[in-house]
Formats: structure tokens, C-alpha cells, sequence
């Protein structure tokens, strides 16, 4: 515990609440009896009262006991006002409004719990405005998602509705309206895929895992994605095994290899690469993408972010962030490293065993 505390530029003493109202009312008290004190000797000695002892006692002690009343409860407004400043906010804050901000105490001796108490309140207060700037930007971006779609379906379905269509015209207008309704299946599956990962604590299945051999099972399920665009893949992945859910470590893979596939060109490679260590195992997938810019790298697992506006069409943005959900269930980690036309690489650790944590070596970004 520390006496000082930095605040703007000055310096402030802090006590615990018990020692600060302890030293406060013995020094109250002990003020109000030397008063009281003097006012005695004052009527005494200088008017000439000539009070007797008793008479001198009494005055002595009423006046002590009113100045000591009243100098402890203007001290109690010490101990009220940081409570009251957090009632306030608090009140607003249930209105919705989360722009507030509890200022501290005035004053060069301060008592440490109402710094903790208001310290604690402006934090959550700052994660509350947050949250509700990310569910406003949230709710205003799977508007959007589904907006687009959705108007593409109605227009083709009314061009549809005409008559005079040739059969080849027909078949067109069928096929974009089938591939808008895959899109929105997909949105939809990876909201609420994220809803449920979202609303999850903790992981209930630890079941062990080859987790070259589920990467292998991935890349196999994309095949028809890779085999189109003439996409190779040089692999590098030794024996490994976790233990871990299977079905989240499958998404992870599918997620991150799905993206590989999709940003990379006609005849590009991925190269997946696996290294076992003592707590941890690291896989590395990297593609000869179109890689991404440096200042977009650090948002690239927010919801619905997507770096290129013109590659819209290829996803909803939600992909890195589902996989970065898993791995904090996981207790693993997610690092990218990439260069505009060279291509990325998404760097994946997690614990041999995800009920037990460990320190990984890398962060995410």
C-alpha cells in the first residue's frame, strides 16, 4: 500500500479509511478541547468571571461537545461525497448514458477506498461505453450484411417474375439468387456460432487430438475451393497431439485455411507448418496472397472488419473473429505477420492440454 498517490501532476496522501477517520476525530476532538480550553481561561482570567471549577467544567464541556459535533459532521461530507458523485453517475448511467466520468477528491489527504471506489466505477463505466459502442456498431454492421443480400434476392426474384425471360436469362437470375441465399445462410450460421461462443465460459471437452491429422481432414474438406483455383499446398506437420475440443480446433483450421484460400491467386501455394514444443504446439499457414497492410493488421479480428472493400463480396468478416473466440476458450494464442503482395501468415499455439494454462509465445494481435 502506498501513502502517495499521483494525480495530474501533484502528489497526494492516502490513508485507509479506518486510520483516516481514527487521526481525524482525535484531532477534531483534541482541537475543539484546547478551544474550549482557552474560551475558559478567556471568561476567567480576561473578562473576570471568576468561574468556579464546575461552572468552568460545564462550559468547557458543552462547548467541546457542540464544536466537536459540528466539525465531525462537516468531516463526514468527506466520507459521503465520493459515494454520492458514484450515485449520481450511477443513475445516469442506468439512463443509458455512459459518457461519465467521477472526478476525485479535492484536497491533499485523500482516503484510499474512495479513490478505489472511484477508479473502479470510471473503468467500468469506460468498458460499459465501450460495449455499447461495439453492440450499436455490431447491430448497424449485421444490418448492413443482411441489407445487401436481401435486396439483391428481391430484385432478381421480380426480374424473375416477368414474363419474356429467356431460358438462359432465367437460369442466371436462379443462380445469383441461390448464391445471395448461401450467403445469408452463412451469415447466419457464424452469427450464431459466434452468439454461442460468445455466451460459453469454459470448455467441457478435452478428448485428444492429432492435430496434424485434423488439419489434413481440413484441407481435404476445402478441396473443392483449392482445386478450382489450381491451389497447392506444401506441408510440413509432424506427429502432434493436445488435448482439446475437436470440433473447436477443426473450426480454427477451416476459418484460417478458408481465408488462405480465398485471398490467394490462381496457382499459389499455402504452406502449413507444425512444431511440437514442451507446452505448447505452433502451426504456421501461410498463403501468396494479397497480403495485408500494416495499419489494418491490428484490426483484422474485429467483427465484420474487412480489409479491402472491394473483396466484400468473398466474406462477412467474421471468420478471425470466431477463431480468435475459440482460442481464448482454448487458451490458446493468434499472431499474424503480413506484407501487402507478399502474402500472410496466421501463427496458431495452443496448450497440450487446454484445462491446464500455460505461457505461449506469442500474443495476439
Amino acid at each position: 500500500m502506498s501513502l502517495w498517490r499521483q494525480n495530474t501532476g501533484n502528489r497526494k496522501i492516502t490513508l485507509p479509511l479506518r486510520l483516516y477517520h481514527s487521526l481525524s476525530t482525535l484531532l477534531t476532538l483534541a482541537f475543539c478541547c484546547g478551544v474550549s480550553s482557552i474560551l475558559v481561561y478567556i471568561l476567567d482570567e480576561v473578562i473576570g468571571l471568576e468561574l468556579e471549577l464546575p461552572a468552568a467544567l460545564i462550559i468547557c464541556s458543552l462547548f467541546t461537545l457542540i464544536s466537536s459535533a459540528l466539525l465531525l459532521a462537516w468531516e463526514a461530507g468527506c466520507y459521503i461525497r465520493p459515494a454520492q458523485a458514484v450515485v449520481q453517475a450511477t443513475e445516469r448511467i442506468s439512463k443509458g448514458d455512459f459518457d461519465v466520468k467521477v472526478p476525485e477528491p479535492d484536497g491533499l489527504i485523500g482516503i484510499e477506498e474512495s479513490y478505489m471506489l472511484i477508479d473502479n466505477f470510471n473503468r467500468m463505466a469506460k468498458e460499459l461505453q465501450s460495449i455499447d459502442h461495439m453492440q450499436k456498431g455490431f447491430t448497424g454492421s449485421v444490418s448492413h450484411e443482411f441489407k445487401t443480400p436481401l435486396s439483391s434476392i428481391v430484385g432478381f426474384s421480380e426480374i424473375l417474375l416477368e414474363n419474356g425471360l429467356s431460358e438462359e436469362e432465367r437460369r442466371e437470375y436462379t443462380s445469383l439468387v441461390h448464391e445471395e441465399a448461401l450467403r445469408l445462410s452463412r451469415l447466419a450460421e457464424n452469427l450464431l456460432r459466434l452468439s454461442r461462443l460468445d455466451a460459453q465460459a469454459i470448455v467441457l471437452r478435452h478428448e485428444e487430438i492429432a492435430i496434424d491429422e485434423q488439419i489434413r481432414q481440413c484441407v481435404i474438406l476445402l478441396a473443392e475451393r483449392w482445386e478450382d483455383k489450381e491451389i497447392s499446398f506444401a506441408m510440413d506437420l509432424p506427429a502432434m497431439h493436445i488435448k482439446s475440443d475437436s470440433d473447436m480446433t477443426k473450426q480454427v483450421w477451416l476459418n484460417i485455411i478458408d481465408n488462405a484460400i480465398k485471398y490467394s491467386a490462381k496457382g499459389n501455394s499455402i504452406h502449413v507448418m507444425g512444431e511440437s514444443k514442451p507446452n505448447y504446439v505452433s502451426v504456421r499457414i501461410r498463403d501468396e496472397g494479397i497480403g495485408i497492410p500494416g495499419d489494418k493488421q491490428a484490426h483484422i479480428f474485429e467483427r465484420f472488419y474487412q480489409c479491402d472493400e472491394s473483396h466484400q463480396e468473398k466474406g462477412h468478416g467474421l471468420g478471425l473473429s470466431i477463431v480468435k473466440r475459440i482460442l481464448e476458450l482454448l487458451g490458446g494464442q493468434i499472431a499474424c505477420q503480413s506484407q501487402p503482395g507478399k502474402g500472410t501468415e496466421m501463427i496458431v499455439a495452443l496448450p497440450l492440454d487446454s484445462s491446464r494454462s500455460c505461457v505461449l509465445p506469442i500474443s495476439a494481435k
